[in-house]
């Protein structure tokens, strides 16, 4: 005895209607054919059995694959422990599924020239139909492979290149002067800057919005790069010259970064937030319950791919150009204990000190 089909099909549907599966199928994609009448009844039949389109089908009558591409270069595993990328994904296959696109998410460790192979293997196999880019290099030479490539993409970043693409923009200038005001009004006294890899653009633009902020400030600034993890973040405090000034603040360009400073100034008896203010560029979880609780940015990265991912369908599908931009709201700042208002004349003059002046007696 035949089994009976788990999922409402156009040919089930016309054996129950007593109708051709071409007038079901007429009725179901609005083509002309059918009466006004036939087309009510058919789609009122299909509502009432559950039936859906197949993503995989519509794609082929479109001449698309159906899906959407995003390469990291990154190990799966620390990815997995890094909420900023985690929400950015999952916000862009929440605009791409609305649309009946799936995400087809692929990890390298070979770099960008990996990377472009990646796309280059989709392309030949048709295998998505656009990709989103994130983490673009002063030099990316990534978006001219994709245009080659006749790939459509999406930029979460920056970038101004001459290609044909869209783009999430964030608003980092005004984001950074939140960030500075925010260290100086709690009264601290310097920035000790703790980036991800200096090769990434958005990284280059942070180094340089804060030093010119700082200077503004009159407050001494300096900085060490690495990779988004907690080790890096403890290990880039370790090489850091915390000397720079009485009561310097950790401004870190993840919440990683700040938890690897947090655990590597407590191995150091230095206590948050009365020696040192501790800001995060990434608000997340971590950031929320970590003791003390850090002061983070609220950036909204599922929102940042939502729009990424919501952007590329439309390029795909031709509702619009290249060219298109999306800005993000400056962010909000989630203020915690990490840096607590503890202006200079609050201290006495023999307050201990991280600049190795005075060493506490106690903590």
């Amino acid at each position: 005895m035949p089994r009976k089909p788990t999922r409402p099909t156009v040919t089930t549907i016309a054996r129950e209607l007593g109708v051709s599966p071409a007038t079901v199928s007429y009725a179901l994609n609005d083509k002309p054919g059918v009466s006004a009448a036939m087309r009510e009844r058919v789609l009122g039949h299909a509502k009432a059995v559950g039936w859906t389109p197949h993503s995989g089908a519509q794609a082929l009558r479109r001449g698309r694959s159906g899906n959407i591409g995003l390469v990291l270069v990154r190990d799966p595993e620390e990815v997995s422990r890094e909420p900023f990328y985690s929400a950015v994904t999952a916000g862009i296959e929440s605009a791409t599924s609305v649309h009946g696109y799936e995400l087809l998410l692929r990890f390298v460790r070979g770099g960008a020239d990996e990377e472009g192979d990646v796309f280059r293997t989709w392309a030949h196999q048709r295998r998505v139909d656009g990709v989103v880019l994130l983490d673009l290099a002063e030099d990316d030479h990534r978006p001219a492979v994709l245009e080659s490539l006749a790939l459509d993409f999406a930029v979460l970043g920056h970038y101004t290149g001459p290609e044909d693409f869209v783009k999430v923009m964030t608003a980092e200038a005004e984001d950074a002067a939140t960030v500075v005001d925010h260290i100086v009004e709690r009264g601290y006294d310097g920035c000790l800057q703790l980036t991800g890899p200096s090769g990434f653009a958005h990284e280059r633009r942070r180094l340089g919005l804060l030093e010119q902020l700082c200077a503004e400030h009159g407050i001494p600034h300096t900085h060490a790069s690495g990779v988004y993890t907690i080790d890096s973040g403890y290990q880039a405090f370790e090489s850091i010259d915390r000397r720079i000034s009485a009561r310097p603040a950790v401004i870190a360009s993840s919440d990683l970064i700040a938890l690897g400073a947090l655990r590597a100034a407590a191995s150091h008896a230095i206590e948050v937030p009365r020696d040192l203010g501790l800001v995060s560029w990434d608000d997340s979880l971590i950031a929320e319950v970590t003791s003390p609780a850090i002061t983070a940015l609220s950036r909204r990265p599922f929102d940042m791919g939502r729009s990424a991912g919501d952007l590329l369908v439309q390029k795909i599908e031709g509702s619009l150009t290249g060219g298109r931009t999306v800005e993000v709201d400056p962010a909000s700042l989630v203020t915690r204990d990490s840096t607590a208002d503890g202006r200079p004349d609050s201290y006495s003059a023999q307050r201990p000190s991280i600049a190795g002046r005075t060493l506490p007696a106690t903590h």
